[in-house]
């Protein structure tokens, strides 16, 4: 009977513990701007052209967590279907919960473009995901594998632990953005929901399902008015994140000029009983390739934590992208084309 209730407790507690996972560690970049369309769907295709980006996040280096998320994704514009706004593809990794749990999602991803006036659109767009999770219990220590006196001394449990040690399972996110650009300024107000269905995430025959989480921006591209193409641009942001309790804000702005950027930001993550936060600076630079329509960009960011978490290594993120603006999958000399305007020569930041 001892026995049994040992195990019911140790049940317990790992379902405590999976479900702080859930709730605490949804992964997330600093350099948000730079993975728009894992954040929100409807950013799929909103720039001309192709797109590919990939991101690395190493969290808290100095501790032995493992924190570490991985992240890709591409995207074109179509202009030249009715409706089309773009397609894409996106896939992220990440281990949680000590390294204890792997998560990896592959998903597809497209947007409906609709003109609402001459230099405001909006696209709505869907991530249609699916996601696997791993759970590497080769270090786990049961209870019934420790000894009062001598701590652990059987090296191995009787107790059958978790049902499955993988499960997988589709995952969906939806998104709203509104685009306006006229001369000097570019602006973006978008808002996204992901795990629409709340898919069940449990590794016991218990149900645990993953929260909504809610997701709000907004950012501004402003370029110098007296030389808007090789000028000052300044890019400031705002993204907020809710998700079962947990409210994040980040909120900052970059600056280039030339090839260079430079950013700093500042992030608040907080619940009732939880507040984190850190100072994100940033660099970069933008490297020309082929011709003007073509570039690639490296940039990256080191998190200082603010609270009291002294010698956790803040966190290093870098991204790489990859942006040609004349690549598109289909052609046509339809009218489709002449409702949706294609910028030949964009400023982008």
């Amino acid at each position: 009977m001892k026995r049994l209730l040992i195990q019911i407790i140790s049940v317990t507690l790992l379902v405590i513990t999976t479900i702080s996972f859930t709730y605490s560690q949804e992964p997330y970049y600093s350099q948000y701007y730079n993975m728009p369309t894992y954040y929100n769907p409807a950013m799929t295709g909103l720039n001309t052209g192709l797109y590919l980006r990939m991101m690395y996040r190493n969290q808290w280096p100095q501790y032995s967590d493992d924190l570490k998320s991985y992240g890709f994704s591409a995207d074109v514009a179509e202009r030249f279907m009715p409706g089309a706004g773009g397609i894409g593809l996106i896939f992220d990794t990440n281990k949680e919960g000590k390294g204890f749990i792997k998560r990896t999602m592959v998903g597809v991803q497209s947007s409906v473009r609709i003109k609402i006036r001459r230099h405001l659109i909006s696209q709505l767009g869907f991530t249609l995901g699916y996601v696997q999770k791993q759970v590497d219990a080769g270090d786990f220590i049961w209870s019934d594998q420790l000894d009062d006196k001598h701590g652990l001394l059987y090296p191995n449990s009787s107790f059958a632990g978790l049902t499955e040690k993988k499960i997988s399972y589709p995952d969906i996110a939806l998104g709203l953005v509104l685009n306006y650009e006229k001369k000097n300024l570019r602006s973006n107000y978008g808002f996204a929901v992901h795990h629409v269905t709340k898919p069940n995430e449990s590794f016991s025959n218990l149900e645990i399902k993953l929260s909504r989480k809610y997701i709000v921006h907004t950012d501004f591209v402003i370029s110098q008015i007296s030389n808007p193409k090789k000028g000052f641009k300044f890019n400031p942001g705002v993204l907020y994140e809710y998700m079962t309790g947990f409210h994040t804000f980040t909120l900052g702005a970059n600056v280039s000029k030339s090839v260079l950027y430079l950013g700093i930001w500042y992030r608040n993550k907080q619940s009732q009983i939880y507040n984190y936060q850190s100072l994100v600076l940033l660099s970069g630079i933008n490297i020309p390739m082929v011709n003007k329509y073509s570039r690639l960009k490296l940039m990256y960011s080191y998190d200082i934590s603010v609270t009291q978490m002294a010698g956790n290594g803040g966190a290093h993120e870098i991204t790489l992208r990859f942006e040609f603006d004349e690549i598109h999958l289909f052609k046509s000399k339809s009218s489709f084309a002449d409702d949706y305007p294609v910028i030949y020569d964009p400023s982008i930041f």
